[in-house]
């Protein structure tokens, strides 16, 4: 399967290649001379379908809002924009190849567009060429050092590749451009959970919750933070919420079941336990305990 995506992004940035003002043709791309003016119906058509797309993406429906930026590449063949959009979509719906090669389009036609390039960075990401990820976003960050995304793409990618340290510091710098970047400040509590240090990780999980009360990574790392200062109604209060937002993470449901288990709450462990092992039916642990809870 990998390698059919990877063959498949291959093909589709080779014809981008051969032919640039044409695009490719499944974006079905039209040539379109640069400086004639765009009549006002067609800008109001764009402002619309571009506005419906981004609804569309606000309340995660990726099919209608694929559709509609197909119609807006369509409208606007020479935007880097429209492309970058089409990009971040196909890659969210898991169509990397897609994805990939509308990132090269976009930058075929601005070389320095930022968002095409932590694009493509994640793209390479998602494919395991986390080198070539890393000099994606150095890139980006030299061309714009103050965009906080790119220093937090960054960081996940040092995090990777075993630099701690050095992902840290890309957090850091990220929060230096936007003290409110809540995906940064979750990235340096839970290396600092892994470092055994949960009360500053809950310090900052408290502000990333309050920030972004919908993430439910942050509300399953703050979970592991309260267990860890054994603040029990606390984690499974977190950890729940975590699971109603997150239903198909089996690690949230197998720490619910720890924390439910040591409150004594057999019954309800075992519920937990028991999702836990319907999503994850090989991990050894996740079997191991739902058994224990069974006896």
């Amino acid at each position: 399967m990998r390698r059919r995506a990877v063959m498949a992004a291959w093909v589709l940035t080779a014809g981008l290649a051969l032919a640039e003002t044409a695009g490719c043709n499944w974006l079905n791309l039209r040539g379109r001379d640069d400086h004639r003016l765009v009549p006002p119906q067609q800008v109001e058509r764009i402002q619309q379908i571009s506005e419906r797309a981004q609804a569309a993406i606000d309340r995660g429906d990726y099919e209608h809002a694929r559709a509609d930026l197909l119609q807006l590449v369509d409208e606007e063949p020479e935007s880097p924009e429209a492309l970058q959009r089409l990009g971040t979509v196909s890659m969210l719906e898991g169509r990397y190849a897609e994805a990939e090669a509308c990132f090269h389009a976009a930058l075929a036609r601005d070389r320095d567009y930022v968002e095409a390039i932590l694009g493509l960075g994640q793209v390479e990401a998602e494919r395991g060429d986390t080198a070539m990820a890393l000099k994606r976003f150095e890139t980006a960050i030299s061309i714009d050092p103050r965009r906080p995304k790119s220093y937090y793409l960054l960081g996940r990618a040092r995090e990777a590749v075993g630099q701690p340290e050095e992902a840290l510091a890309s957090y850091f710098r990220a929060l230096e451009f936007d003290a409110n970047d809540a995906q940064s400040i979750v990235r340096i509590a839970a290396i600092q959970l892994g470092r055994s240090q949960p009360d500053q990780a809950l310090s900052r999980l408290d502000q990333a919750v309050e920030l972004t009360p919908n993430d439910g990574d942050a509300h399953a790392l703050r979970g592991l933070a309260h267990w860890k200062l054994h603040h029990i109604p606390e984690a499974i209060a977190d950890l729940r919420a975590a699971a109603q937002r997150l239903p198909n993470r089996p690690d949230i449901y197998y720490n619910l079941a720890l924390v439910l288990e040591a409150d004594h709450k057999k019954a309800d462990a075992r519920s937990a336990a028991e999702q836990a092992l319907r999503l994850a039916p090989t991990d050894a642990a996740v079997r191991q305990l739902s058994e224990r809870l069974r006896r």
